[in-house]
């Protein structure tokens, strides 16, 4: 772990970050549960391919070193794969340290937050999905407890330590893309994940920095303050209602005012969008009937059969149970709304808003692990046998 503390002012990073330096150790279950939890768009397609636990593929990906690198199978990946797993790597372990460092109580994701935000208060951005360029939206718009907001870029690659420094410089434009008002500004950070292999001699290597200010496209003032923690909210509660299997649901609370998550109050809905509004409560109820109900409340469970056996200290595993599961009462709560032919809030209430805050926290034995976002959400991840 690197931190660069010259990209701070005053050449001095805060202390919760400069915590982060040295030597760490990474648990691999907690590692891939962050994974398949950050790795969701708010606004995601209802087959998308993260919520549908294709980051369990990434078992096999680690060698059997002492310290964390890729196994000869996956470094020797065609280059659109090798991208896909570093893109992966590079945000799961940023959140998976840094949700802790900040004490963070909600993310989502940057594009959806630009999407959402800047119509409601009056700035005429439009985010990209493109991965250069200064329209590129940051990974993530976080708050942490104490009501701050921090933007974070990141980056990944498997090409060694040199190109992932490259890689920071061209995220410094990404990471600028929002600020806001300093009574509620947080940390700008840039991240660069250098990946390394078995066959190689360097090590993995994680830096963290915070790059000089420039000016932002979208900028946040103290009195807006409630639209930006709106749009994390809901971009928070709709990543889990996709994790659960409610995709639909989460579209519903993405945007509620048609398929873009731009649209205001005022949008005219053409004929298209209330046949598309329809449809979307049909499949609302489908997938309800779809969730396996628990004490807890509604999810997915499944059972995997890994392409490849899992070697740990506690032996060879073939399988892994995984399960997904949001609260019963928030998910009966967003289903009634959906429900409902009363007229769509562009606010969440007080106790929706409320809901969405909870602190990441994540643990495992070394076979078995669960990651929790406060009472809201859990995801579950057992090796068998």
């Amino acid at each position: 772990m690197r931190v660069d503390d010259n990209t701070w002012p005053r050449n001095v990073a805060p202390p919760n970050i400069k915590a982060l330096s040295g030597l760490r150790q990474v648990d691999l279950i907690e590692f891939l549960l962050m994974i398949g939890y950050c790795t969701v768009p708010a606004h995601a397609a209802r087959h998308s391919i993260n919520s549908l636990w294709a980051w369990v593929r990434y078992f096999g990906a680690i060698s059997q070193d002492q310290d964390l690198r890729l196994g000869a199978d996956f470094s020797e990946l065609d280059p659109h794969q090798k991208t896909i797993l570093s893109d992966d790597f590079g945000m799961g372990i940023s959140l998976q340290l840094l949700a802790s460092a900040l004490d963070l109580t909600e993310f989502c994701d940057g594009k959806y937050f630009i999407d959402r935000v800047a119509p409601r208060v009056r700035c005429h951005v439009a985010a990209t999905g493109a991965k250069r360029g200064p329209r590129k939206s940051p990974d993530f718009v976080a708050i942490d407890s104490s009501g701050r907001y921090h933007v974070i870029e990141c980056k990944g690659t498997q090409s060694g330590l040199a190109y992932a420094e490259r890689q920071l410089a061209d995220a410094y434009p990404q990471k600028e893309a929002i600020s806001f008002d300093a009574s509620i500004t947080g940390e700008s950070l840039a991240t660069g994940f250098s990946i390394s292999a078995e066959s190689n001699t360097h090590s993995s290597t994680f830096i963290i920095t915070d790059p000089e200010p420039k000016a932002p496209q979208l900028r946040i003032d103290d009195d807006e303050e409630k639209i930006a923690h709106d749009a994390i909210a809901r971009g928070k509660i709709s990543r889990i209602l996709t994790l659960a299997g409610a995709n639909s649901l989460a579209r519903i609370v993405a945007a509620p005012y048609g398929d873009r998550p731009s649209a205001t109050p005022d949008v005219i809905i053409s004929k298209r969008q209330m046949e598309r509004e329809r449809q979307l409560r049909e499949q609302v109820d489908e997938e309800q009937s779809m969730l396996t109900p628990s004490p807890e409340g509604y999810g997915r469970m499944a059972n995997i059969d890994l392409p490849f056996p899992i070697i740990t200290e506690k032996g060879r595993f073939t399988k892994v149970k995984i399960s997904s599961t949001i609260q019963k009462d928030a998910f009966d709560e967003w289903f009634e709304i959906s429900k409902s032919d009363a007229p769509r809030s562009d606010e969440l209430t007080g106790a929706l808003s409320a809901a969405a805050k909870g602190k990441i926290i994540s643990e495992s034995d070394g076979t078995s692990g669960e990651l929790r976002d406060g009472q809201l959400f859990s995801s579950h991840l057992e090796l068998v046998k």
